[in-house]
């Protein structure tokens, strides 16, 4: 085992006060565990998670740890301080750092990951994308009881498809996500020639907090679970603006994540052309170029950008209203090696197509199943809140419009969806809300005020009563309709746990370029149908991927079965 520090995250602005620390070696065993008992005391009402900072070592640096087949690791959650804006907050951290260690591994090992418990939440490590055993998938319940605090468990990761995925918990996703443990998975393809040649490789994380003491998270009750908890203040990996530096000429791969608990990114770098060579779970069929590539939270990309002109250049979240800029790019006069293939083609990823092309026969197949996103609220249970411009009383809410599914008025902009070609007439920035607008009323909404769903249109049964079983080697194609008459509709990011899928149409259309994925963005009214490659047996999830919608219900399993 190797392990570096990132070359590029060191000249990010981050107060730390020790090294990063990595232990070699695994303790405990494997296996299932019985469904979950909790093991915390109940909280008294109202209790709020610590926001202490007092004797809390301030986060460090994010290593990059590279991981051969068969190596071990130590993975230690724990509380820590960050300076954000000048002011110092409370944070938990994966061995010190926000976002942790960056493991480099390579396409087809197995290594072994122990997660030591030291916050003071139970919790779980979910590897985000990998179809590995469901044994180690970090649902509580089907392979594992919740890690107490001051308890460990040993995970197997296996990476049979290269791409870039990520990891983090499964329990209170929506504080414990949002405090600060997350972190990335990059699998390098066994062949070498897979990936365009480039001069560095930079990953980035997009991620927003809502620093606000008034905020706080609180340990019984779920907040924002209307919108989600939208940030005030964005980061670029686990920074405030941090400064990433280039050299004339330079071409650069970007391995993009959008860690967030609810915001949608446009990753654009103005001025600067991005090819788009790869998504979720690897290459896309044909590389294309984009101004911006859209990702919810979950997704990610894997796009190549050249850098021609010295200059400052703006990592930036170009959403229709109020682009906001995230990180520098400073391009600096250099020399740099000359590569043995030219940034200005575009290629014809054959190993992607090819696999593809053998599934998309089934793309004209019937629809096996078929989910509504939809949402029910209790005004009763909202303290008092009204929404802006409309009378809460007591009155009937049923087919009510929230607001949010017309989009009519907004300058769209123009983008690329990871994975697929939208086409020239389509809008991929319609049907997203790309900030909280009705922040009393969201702040208010709770897990106990709110329920998102996922609706099983042939039974009627809704989030963990639905239960699909699927057989393993079928293509089970799945119709996601997110219903524009909900009363707040809004985009949902849909998680599938330990699979892989193509999106086959969107809105009746099939896209001309695709990858594969296991997220994928529905936006309000839109219907879009996936073909699910059943490949991986054993107990799963599925959920929308804003953390506060999957704890205010959105989630539902599924059996994969030999």
């Amino acid at each position: 085992m190797r392990i570096r520090v990132h070359h590029v995250l060191l000249s990010l602005s981050i107060a730390c006060n020790g090294a990063a620390f990595a232990e070699a070696s695994s303790t405990g065993g494997h296996g299932s565990m019985p469904m979950p008992t909790p093991t915390t005391p109940a909280a008294a009402p109202n209790a709020v998670f610590s926001e202490d900072t007092l004797g809390v070592p301030a986060v460090v640096p994010t290593s990059e740890v590279v991981l051969n087949d068969g190596e071990s690791f130590i993975l230690r959650a724990a509380p820590a301080k960050q300076d954000i804006g000048g002011q110092w907050i409370r944070r938990l951290a994966y061995n010190g750092s926000v976002p942790g260690p960056i493991f480099r591994v390579k396409q087809g090992s197995t290594v072994y990951v122990s997660l030591k418990n030291d916050t003071e939440v139970e919790t779980t490590l979910h590897p985000h994308g990998l179809r590995l055993d469901s044994r180690f998938d970090g649902v509580p319940g089907v392979g594992q009881s919740p890690i107490a605090p001051g308890e460990s468990f040993d995970y197997e990761l296996t990476f049979p498809d290269a791409g870039v995925y990520w990891y983090h918990p499964h329990i209170r996703e929506d504080y414990t996500q949002d405090a600060g443990l997350y972190g990335v998975f990059i699998v390098e393809p066994s062949d070498s020639k897979t990936y365009n040649a480039v001069h560095r490789e930079i990953p980035v994380v997009l991620d927003d907090i809502l620093v606000d003491p008034n905020q706080a998270f609180q340990k019984e009750v779920v907040t924002h679970t209307l919108m989600g908890r939208f940030g005030n203040v964005n980061l670029v990996n686990g920074t405030v603006q941090p400064n990433f530096d280039v050299s004339v000429g330079e071409v650069v791969r970007f391995y993009v994540l959008n860690s967030s608990n609810t915001r949608v990114f446009a990753f654009s770098i103005p001025g600067v052309q991005l090819k788009v060579v790869g998504g979720d779970n690897g290459l896309l069929e044909k590389e294309e170029w984009a101004t911006q590539v859209i990702l919810g939270p979950g997704e990610r990309t894997i796009v190549e950008a050249s850098f021609t002109k010295a200059g400052v250049n703006s990592i930036t979240n170009a959403k229709p209203k109020n682009p906001a800029k995230l990180a520098k790019i400073t391009v600096t006069s250099g020399q740099v090696a000359l590569l043995p293939t030219k940034f200005n083609v575009l290629r014809q990823n054959t190993v992607a197509s090819s696999e593809i092309s053998k599934v998309r026969k089934l793309f004209a197949k019937p629809v096996d199943k078929k989910l509504k996103l939809t949402l029910s609220m209790d005004m009763g249970d909202m303290g008092g809140m009204d929404m802006p411009g409309m009378n809460m009383g007591s009155g009937s809410m049923s087919g009510m419009n929230m607001g949010h599914g017309s989009m009519n008025d907004m300058d769209m902009g123009h983008g690329s969806m990871p994975g697929m070609n939208m086409g020239a007439s389509a809008d991929p920035t319609a049907g997203i809300e790309w900030d909280d607008d009705m922040a009393d009323m969201n702040s208010a909404s709770t897990d106990k005020s709110v329920t998102w769903k996922l609706v099983d249109e042939a039974t009627g049964k809704e989030n963990m009563d639905v239960k699909w079983m699927l057989k393993k080697g079928s293509y089970v194609k799945i119709s996601l309709f997110n219903d524009p008459k909900s009363m707040h509709p809004m985009q949902h990011p849909i998680h599938f746990h330990g699979q892989r899928f193509l999106v086959s149409s969107i809105n009746g259309k099939v896209p001309a370029n695709l990858g594969w994925k296991d997220t994928v963005l529905i936006p309000s009214g839109s219907t879009y149908e996936v073909l699910l490659e059943a490949s991986n047996p054993g107990s799963w999830m599925a959920h929308c991927h804003i953390s506060e919608h999957m704890e205010a219900g959105m989630m539902f399993g599924f059996d994969v079965a030999e």
